[in-house]
């Protein structure tokens, strides 16, 4: 599918569209479908999921089903221990796939990955406001988890974070009403324990009321939106997707010399680190 982004281009009036192609990946595991996006596509985080979206149609299949998105929604303690909960819509620990079998592999607790300390504390390091919210884990726990009317979903604690940020999630409603109805849905868990935990971010179809769903399992079926040229990033900066690491390396192989081989290969994975 090829989807169409308006970007603003901060001159006053002047807005462009960019058109991004986009492919659906979906698995059994969303390690899989994870995976299968890792071939020559970068998976769209929720906030260019929402763009799509309030670009598109009632009858695109943007809207028609669901998403998964390597957006994630992280519950632990800060420097301080006070309990917060992390939306950050950047890579992160669990938007590689290696690292979601593995976090399968220890056991999940209650559906969620174990996160290291480090990388949670990273997360909180990188709130902005634009690409990671940071919300307090009692205002999530004492907010409602189901159906909640649109005209007060920007009060919940979790629709702004989710969408990534006011302005997003002020546009996404006023699609979603005009196409869906009055109510939506806004799901999370409570995932406060002795270790940090994350779960990647759900975007629901027309069959239940295209929620925002923060509880999903990590070993459930997935199904990503795989994205190539440039796209608008939470913040409004524009990325590139480029080719995987084995996209290039196999591209490049045939004009190395063969003893110089096992160092193209040593300096390029550098770059992917």
């Amino acid at each position: 599918m090829v989807l169409a982004q308006n970007v603003d281009t901060k001159v006053p009036g002047i807005v462009v569209p960019v058109y991004v192609e986009g492919k659906e990946f979906y698995g059994n595991t969303v390690a899989d479908a994870l995976k299968s996006v890792e071939s020559g596509f970068g998976a769209a985080f929720m906030p260019q999921l929402v763009d799509a979206r309030i670009a598109a149609s009632a009858e695109s299949r943007l809207w028609q089903v669901w998403w998964t998105a390597p957006s994630v929604q992280a519950t632990g303690r800060n420097k301080a221990g006070k309990p917060v909960v992390v939306y950050a819509h950047v890579p992160n620990y669990f938007s590689r796939s290696e690292n979601i079998t593995q976090a399968v592999k220890n056991g999940l607790v209650n559906g969620a990955g174990r996160l290291p300390q480090e990388e949670f504390q990273r997360l909180l390091d990188l709130e902005d406001n634009a690409n990671v919210f940071v919300v307090e884990y009692a205002d999530l726990q004492s907010s409602d988890s189901g159906l909640i009317a649109v005209e007060n979903a920007l009060q919940h604690p979790q629709v702004i974070p989710f969408l990534g940020g006011q302005e997003r999630a002020e546009a996404y409603l006023a699609a979603y009403e005009r196409m869906i109805g009055k109510h939506i849905r806004v799901y999370h868990r409570n995932d406060l324990g002795d270790e940090p935990v994350a779960r990647l971010l759900f975007l629901g179809g027309l069959a239940n009321l295209s929620g925002l769903d923060g509880s999903d399992d990590l070993n459930s079926s997935a199904r990503f939106l795989g994205v190539r040229g440039r796209i608008a990033a939470a913040g409004g900066a524009s990325q590139k997707t480029g080719p995987s690491l084995d996209a290039v390396l196999k591209a490049t192989g045939d004009f190395v010399a063969h003893v110089n081989q096992d160092e193209m290969r040593r300096r390029v994975s550098a770059l992917y680190q």
